[in-house]
């Protein structure tokens, strides 16, 4: 009988063999089994514990590993109070030490790339220690206090900074069109309404699932084969005629 676990299990199951880059031709080979029958399999989300584990072992990945993920589906979400956002904001230097260890850098990264002394090392966790961000051990360890992808309001004290962070971002995408996986695709059209929405929709679906598996992706893939990437998605009602400069020309 199909019940949401088994659906949630093979979702799982899914997610993973798309993130070790394995079609489900290639599992039916290994496993000597029909493409029709992998196929089957996924569609109708019922897996037998024995299938299970052997598709886990054509990936390399435990079972264990897998059913606690398809627990935990959802990628956490860390909100901060408005109190850190107003500090974050009068901080952006913080802003920016607290991003990079919510997303695994390791402190020697961190201190090699950018120059810091040990004693500034000490200070930015100091004061985000102060702030409740992070908890300050010996030796300038630390343990976070807040858990998963950092979660702000786009208007609230942070506004600033994510404004200049994303400008930041479309000039390095422009200054690297072309280049592997860095691409930049501008256009402006009439539409409808009804149009307008459905490109909302289709642009908000887009990125919800490839957050999901660039999530999976962190789940079961080692840290050396993951790429740190950013997409920023822009759209909006805007009337160029207006919105553009034109100034009147003296000669």
């Amino acid at each position: 009988m199909r019940t949401a676990a088994n659906a949630e299990i093979t979702n799982a199951l899914k997610g993973a063999l798309k993130s070790k880059g394995m079609t489900y031709r290639e599992v039916a080979e290994k496993l000597d089994l029909s493409e029709k029958t992998i196929k089957r399999l996924f569609r109708d989300k019922d897996c037998s514990l024995t299938r299970l584990n052997d598709i886990c072992d054509l990936i390399d990945l435990s079972i264990f590993d897998l059913l606690d993920f398809a627990k935990n589906y959802n990628e956490p979400l860390a909100k901060l109070s408005y109190q850190q956002q107003v500090y974050l904001g009068e901080n952006p230097y913080h802003f920016n030490f607290l991003i990079l260890l919510t997303t695994d850098h390791p402190i020697e990264q961190i201190q090699t790339t950018y120059g810091l002394s040990d004693v500034s090392v000490f200070r930015y966790l100091r004061d985000l220690d102060r702030e409740g961000l992070i908890e300050l051990g010996p030796n300038n360890s630390y343990k976070l206090r807040i858990q998963g992808k950092l979660l702000m309001q786009l208007h609230g004290p942070v506004h600033h900074n994510i404004l200049q962070k994303n400008e930041q971002f479309l000039n390095y995408v422009v200054q690297h069109d072309g280049e592997k996986g860095t691409q930049f695709s501008s256009a402006f059209r009439f539409m409808s309404e009804h149009t307008l929405m459905a490109l909302n929709q289709d642009l908000a679906n887009l990125s919800r699932q490839y957050r999901k598996q660039a999530y999976q992706d962190e789940s079961f893939l080692p840290k050396d084969k993951l790429i740190p990437v950013k997409w920023t998605t822009l759209v909006s009602p805007f009337n160029i005629c207006g919105e553009w400069e034109l100034p009147e020309l003296e000669r």
